[in-house]
């Protein structure tokens, strides 16, 4: 049996390649790969306030015996710093909000800061439970509102919405920190809840607290791996004494 082979010409005109399909392939490869980074580094406004906090060598409040209310006064001091250097895209709201700032950025727009003074090796308590449906969750939350959110309907929603499974997939939507570590100014930590890869469970301070000196790094991860890691923080501690306390005050069921 014999095999027939036809023969096949290619023109030249064939081969010809279109230079402006070739410039959308490559706009479109780069938007794509640009896309790509962006998922995995944190908006630019938070590098250039951490590149510009580390040349400030800042100097720690050490008046008061209460550090709780030394930190407070350095986290006034910082914001100054960033409105003296940065102007309008940062924002200081009232007394009292979940944030400390807001800081605009020409991607992802104005986003919430909680800054943090420390010294990065204990575990530090973060926010409240705005701060969780802001960030794990599809909840929109007016963040230029004059008014803090309450923990009481917070909690109602960040259950609801995590038990139907509504979580932020909107990248641009997250809650940020910066931290700076009071035994050596120049040491600056910029990271955000869904960067967060050690959370530790503390049921008297919820949400959690974080030890920054395990999260120094954002790391993008599905938000699914986020809101489980999340969740296992509130579920794996054994119910502390208030709560067996009223749980058991609850089953009283006194004949006087």
């Amino acid at each position: 049996m014999e095999l027939q082979v036809e023969e096949i010409s290619i023109s030249p005109s064939s081969l010809a390649i279109d230079k402006s399909k070739i410039i959308k392939i490559i706009k479109i490869q780069k938007w794509f790969r640009g896309c790509v980074t962006r998922l995995k580094q944190l908006p630019l406004i938070m590098y250039k306030i951490k590149k510009y906090l580390k040349t400030q060598l800042f100097e720690f409040s050490i008046q008061n015996e209460d550090g709780r209310i030394n930190s407070c006064n350095d986290e006034d001091e910082v914001i100054k710093l960033l409105i003296h250097k940065f102007g309008e895209k940062i924002k200081k709201p009232k007394i009292r909000m979940w944030f400390d700032i807001l800081a605009f950025d020409y991607i992802d727009g104005w986003i919430p800061i909680n800054i943090k003074t420390t010294t990065t090796k204990t575990s530090d308590n973060t926010g409240n439970l705005a701060m969780c449906v802001y960030a794990y969750t599809n909840e929109i939350l007016d963040i230029h509102r004059n008014k803090s959110y309450e923990n009481g309907k917070m909690s109602d929603i960040l259950f609801n919405k995590l038990k139907m499974k509504n979580y932020n997939t909107n990248r641009k939507k997250d809650y940020y920190f910066i931290v700076l570590n009071k035994t050596d100014a120049s040491d600056i930590i910029v990271n955000s809840v869904k960067g967060l890869t050690i959370l530790t469970p503390n049921i008297n301070n919820l949400p959690f607290q974080v030890c920054w000196n395990k999260n120094r790094t954002f790391k993008y991860e599905n938000i699914t791996k986020k809101i489980k890691l999340f969740i296992n923080s509130l579920q794996n501690p054994k119910p502390s004494w208030k709560e067996t306390f009223l749980s058991n005050i609850r089953t009283l069921d006194l004949d006087l």
